[in-house]
């Protein structure tokens, strides 16, 4: 009598592997699967991000690139949130408070608002948990 595989599945009383637990990685939350699909978006919202920083850096920030920064960094915050993002709706937030004030921006900004773009940026590439 062989001891391999065909005499254990032949065998009622012989043991049986147990299968392996199933991993996080191996099955997506609902969020991951929702990031999955709204992901490219997202970035492209980022993109439009950091070309104000850019701007603002350089000193040629337009009022029309401006506005849609602002708004689309305001739709970063919302959406982060519901990713289980908290440090990206908070960086999002503060970068819309900046690109939103009307006053002349403080000499400082343009370099915190580098930070803030970077950290952003790190903040959605690792994605939610």
């Amino acid at each position: 009598m062989s001891s391999g595989p065909e005499s254990r599945a032949d065998d009622p009383s012989a043991p049986r592997p147990t299968p392996a637990p199933q991993d996080q990685a191996q099955v997506p939350s609902p969020a991951a699967r929702v990031w999955a699909q709204f992901r490219d978006l997202i970035f492209e919202r980022m993109a439009t991000v950091e070309t104000a920083v850019v701007g603002v850096r350089r000193a040629t920030l337009t009022p029309e690139i401006r506005q849609k920064a602002v708004l689309e960094a305001h739709r970063l915050a919302g959406s982060l949130g519901m990713f289980g993002l908290p440090e990206g709706t908070r960086l999002a937030r503060e970068i819309e408070q900046l690109l939103d004030e009307t006053a002349a921006l403080a000499p400082d900004t343009p370099r915190r608002l580098a930070e803030l773009a970077a950290g952003l940026r790190r903040e959605l590439e690792k994605g939610p948990a």
